[in-house]
């Protein structure tokens, strides 16, 4: 576990120095500096005196050192959820680790299917981009139009509107979609459908 590496981030996060929690919490600059390069592990104690003085849970500090840096999806565990009547199957790939708003999908479009990717408020950071892996789809994003083929991609900011159609009669889509914030639950079927990807 990375105790040291949670605890250093906290303290420079609040702009505070080694010699300030020293002061206040009665333990040497070398022992908190220690903690923190992982040179040795706090006690019990000690961890409860440092994470009260910066107000934090010791239950939420444990649950932020636990989270993973690294997921791996191997293909046998991957899910695939067919939504309904629409004609679209969604496969969430290895991309949301715990603290992160990033995720994508692999999205199945069945002829004549359409999906509608809902905005986000105006978030200056957030994207959402798409990569065409086979068949082709006309993506609108706002008024503009793209009649996207195999290897195409775009990226587009997530307060924009888009539409993803397959017009094809014969041809299913697939294609990838990734962004931030969470994609989950923000794709709509056209609204002549009655049912609501979540």
């Amino acid at each position: 576990m990375n105790i040291g590496f949670f605890l250093k981030k906290i303290r420079t996060e609040k702009g505070l120095t080694l010699k300030d929690v020293s002061r206040e919490i009665n333990l040497t600059t070398s022992l908190i500096s220690q903690i923190e390069n992982e040179k040795t592990s706090p006690s019990l104690s000690s961890l409860e005196a440092i994470l009260n003085y910066y107000s934090v849970n010791i239950s939420d500090f444990f649950r932020q050192v636990e989270e993973k840096e690294i997921i791996f999806m191997p293909n046998s565990e991957i899910e695939t959820l067919e939504i309904g009547s629409t004609g679209i199957k969604l496969t969430l790939l290895a991309s949301k680790l715990e603290s992160s708003s990033l995720e994508a999908y692999i999205v199945e479009m069945r002829p004549k299917s359409t999906i509608t990717v809902e905005t986000t408020e105006i978030d200056p950071d957030g994207e959402r981009m798409i990569y065409i892996m086979s068949g082709e789809a006309e993506v609108k994003v706002e008024e503009a139009l793209y009649l996207m083929k195999n290897g195409d991609s775009i990226n587009f900011k997530s307060f924009l509107k888009c539409n993803v159609e397959n017009k094809k009669a014969d041809e299913t889509c697939r294609f990838i979609i990734e962004g931030t914030p969470h994609l989950f639950g923000r794709f709509l079927p056209p609204k002549n459908e009655n049912s609501l990807i979540r």
